[in-house]
């Protein structure tokens, strides 16, 4: 009669997805031309709601179903303008230009703001002060012929 060894093998790691969250924040000021980051978003804080501002269902700010995409407006009124007017507005409190592509919606913080009214899976949720007026601006992203033109620059 044998005896049979049973071999371990070892285990496979299986690899998970890991969410890394920064601290949740809720802006004690904002005031027109402040900037915040959320990810791949910037939040500008601007001056005027624009005159081209239509309420907006969707309260998600930026377009896609990843979970990247999922910077979402749980709070406040969320706005589609007119990216030309929201770039000026952008402008003038800034003093950058912005190009319209890059141009998202528009928010209003509610009146009641808490550190989680923009939430995100991956980065920190935000909160603005009540009644601030911020616009989205998607990160540029340099297309092949762009970053060749920095280089040569």
């Amino acid at each position: 009669m044998k005896i049979v060894e049973k071999i371990q093998r070892p285990k496979k790691k299986i690899k998970c997805e890991v969410i890394i969250n920064d601290a949740s924040k809720l802006h004690a000021t904002f005031e027109p031309g402040d900037v915040s980051h959320q990810g791949d978003l910037m939040i500008v804080a601007i001056k005027s709601l624009p005159s081209s501002a239509k309420p907006r269902e969707n309260r998600q700010l930026a377009d896609g179903d990843t979970q990247g995409a999922r910077h979402i407006m749980t709070r406040g009124d969320v706005f589609d303008a007119e990216a030309s007017e929201v770039a000026i507005l952008i402008e003038k409190a800034t003093g950058c230009q912005v190009g319209q592509q890059y141009v998202g919606p528009v928010f209003v913080s509610p009146a009641d703001p808490t550190c989680d009214d923009l939430s995100h899976p991956e980065h920190g949720s935000q909160g603005f002060p009540a009644g601030s007026i911020c616009a989205v601006v998607y990160q540029r992203s340099l297309d092949q012929e762009q970053r060749e033109a920095r280089i040569l620059d």
